[in-house]
């Protein structure tokens, strides 16, 4: 059985639904969406409201953020119950073509062998995080897929964001029901959690899908997170910000030869 692929969608967001049929036709991919939960929807207020009351992280995410952890989990409840070992999970708003395509091919093989249940295996949607490079991947180590390689993460793991696009095993997403059950509501992308609690292993990355750059007039947690951090940052000196990117240039180099 093939390696099932769910996008998560909003029931409401038509036209992006079905640029991303459109597109995974192009490349002759079966896929299904999966509804997510609408945080402005006033059917979930309620639900939303109970779930901030329960603890967790709840007090410091927005309404937003509290329907996309809701969603993801859902989702990895319907990868148990459906006995699926593996699952690629995307986000309606991401930008697939022929690379997906191969990498699905050569996943539905032998080559599926390869991974490692307790790795999480990020698609791609870091490129537009930051504006100089601050994760470093392995030259040496990496999981073969052909023309595409999934390197491991050896530098700034926790600074890896977004649920826009990865793939995972069943047995994870065990684990991170267990560890919602223990610690409560928190974001689906605290990934840094999910490591520090033994979730994760490792993380390996390739850039397979796009994501566009987010902003907050095309993305509302974007808007929602930006607001709580404005405040926070600082403007940097011409020569500091120049140091800073020399540092995070010469940093990831120097990672990159990490095994």
């Amino acid at each position: 059985m093939a390696v099932p692929i769910y996008v998560v969608s909003l029931l409401k967001d038509k036209e992006r639904r079905k640029k991303i049929s459109d597109d995974f036709k192009k490349i002759d991919i079966d896929f299904s969406f999966y509804d997510a939960i609408d945080a402005k929807c006033s059917e979930n207020k309620t639900l939303i409201e109970e779930v901030r009351l329960s603890g967790g992280d709840a007090a410091e995410m927005s309404d937003g953020e509290i329907a996309c952890a809701l969603s993801h989990r859902s989702v990895y409840h319907d990868i148990l119950i459906k006995n699926h070992n593996w699952a690629i999970i995307l986000e309606d708003d991401v930008i697939i073509d022929d690379q997906l395509g191969y990498f699905f091919d050569l996943l539905n093989s032998e080559k599926i062998n390869k991974l490692n249940n307790d790795d999480l295996y990020i698609l791609g949607g870091q490129k537009g995080l930051h504006d100089y490079p601050v994760i470093a991947t392995s030259l040496f180590t990496f999981v073969d897929f052909g023309k595409i390689k999934l390197r491991r993460v050896t530098y700034n793991q926790h600074k890896i964001r977004r649920t826009c696009s990865y793939l995972i095993s069943q047995e994870m997403c065990g684990k991170i029901l267990n560890l919602a059950k223990k610690d409560g509501i928190f974001r689906a992308d605290d990934w840094k959690r999910m490591k520090r609690n033994g979730v994760i292993n490792n993380f390996f990355l390739s850039e397979i899908i796009e994501h566009p750059i987010v902003c907050e007039l095309n993305s509302h947690l974007e808007a929602e997170r930006n607001l709580r951090t404005i405040n926070k940052k600082s403007l940097r000196s011409k020569v500091n910000l120049f140091l800073k990117k020399s540092r995070a240039w010469l940093r990831t180099f120097f990672f990159s030869f990490s095994a």
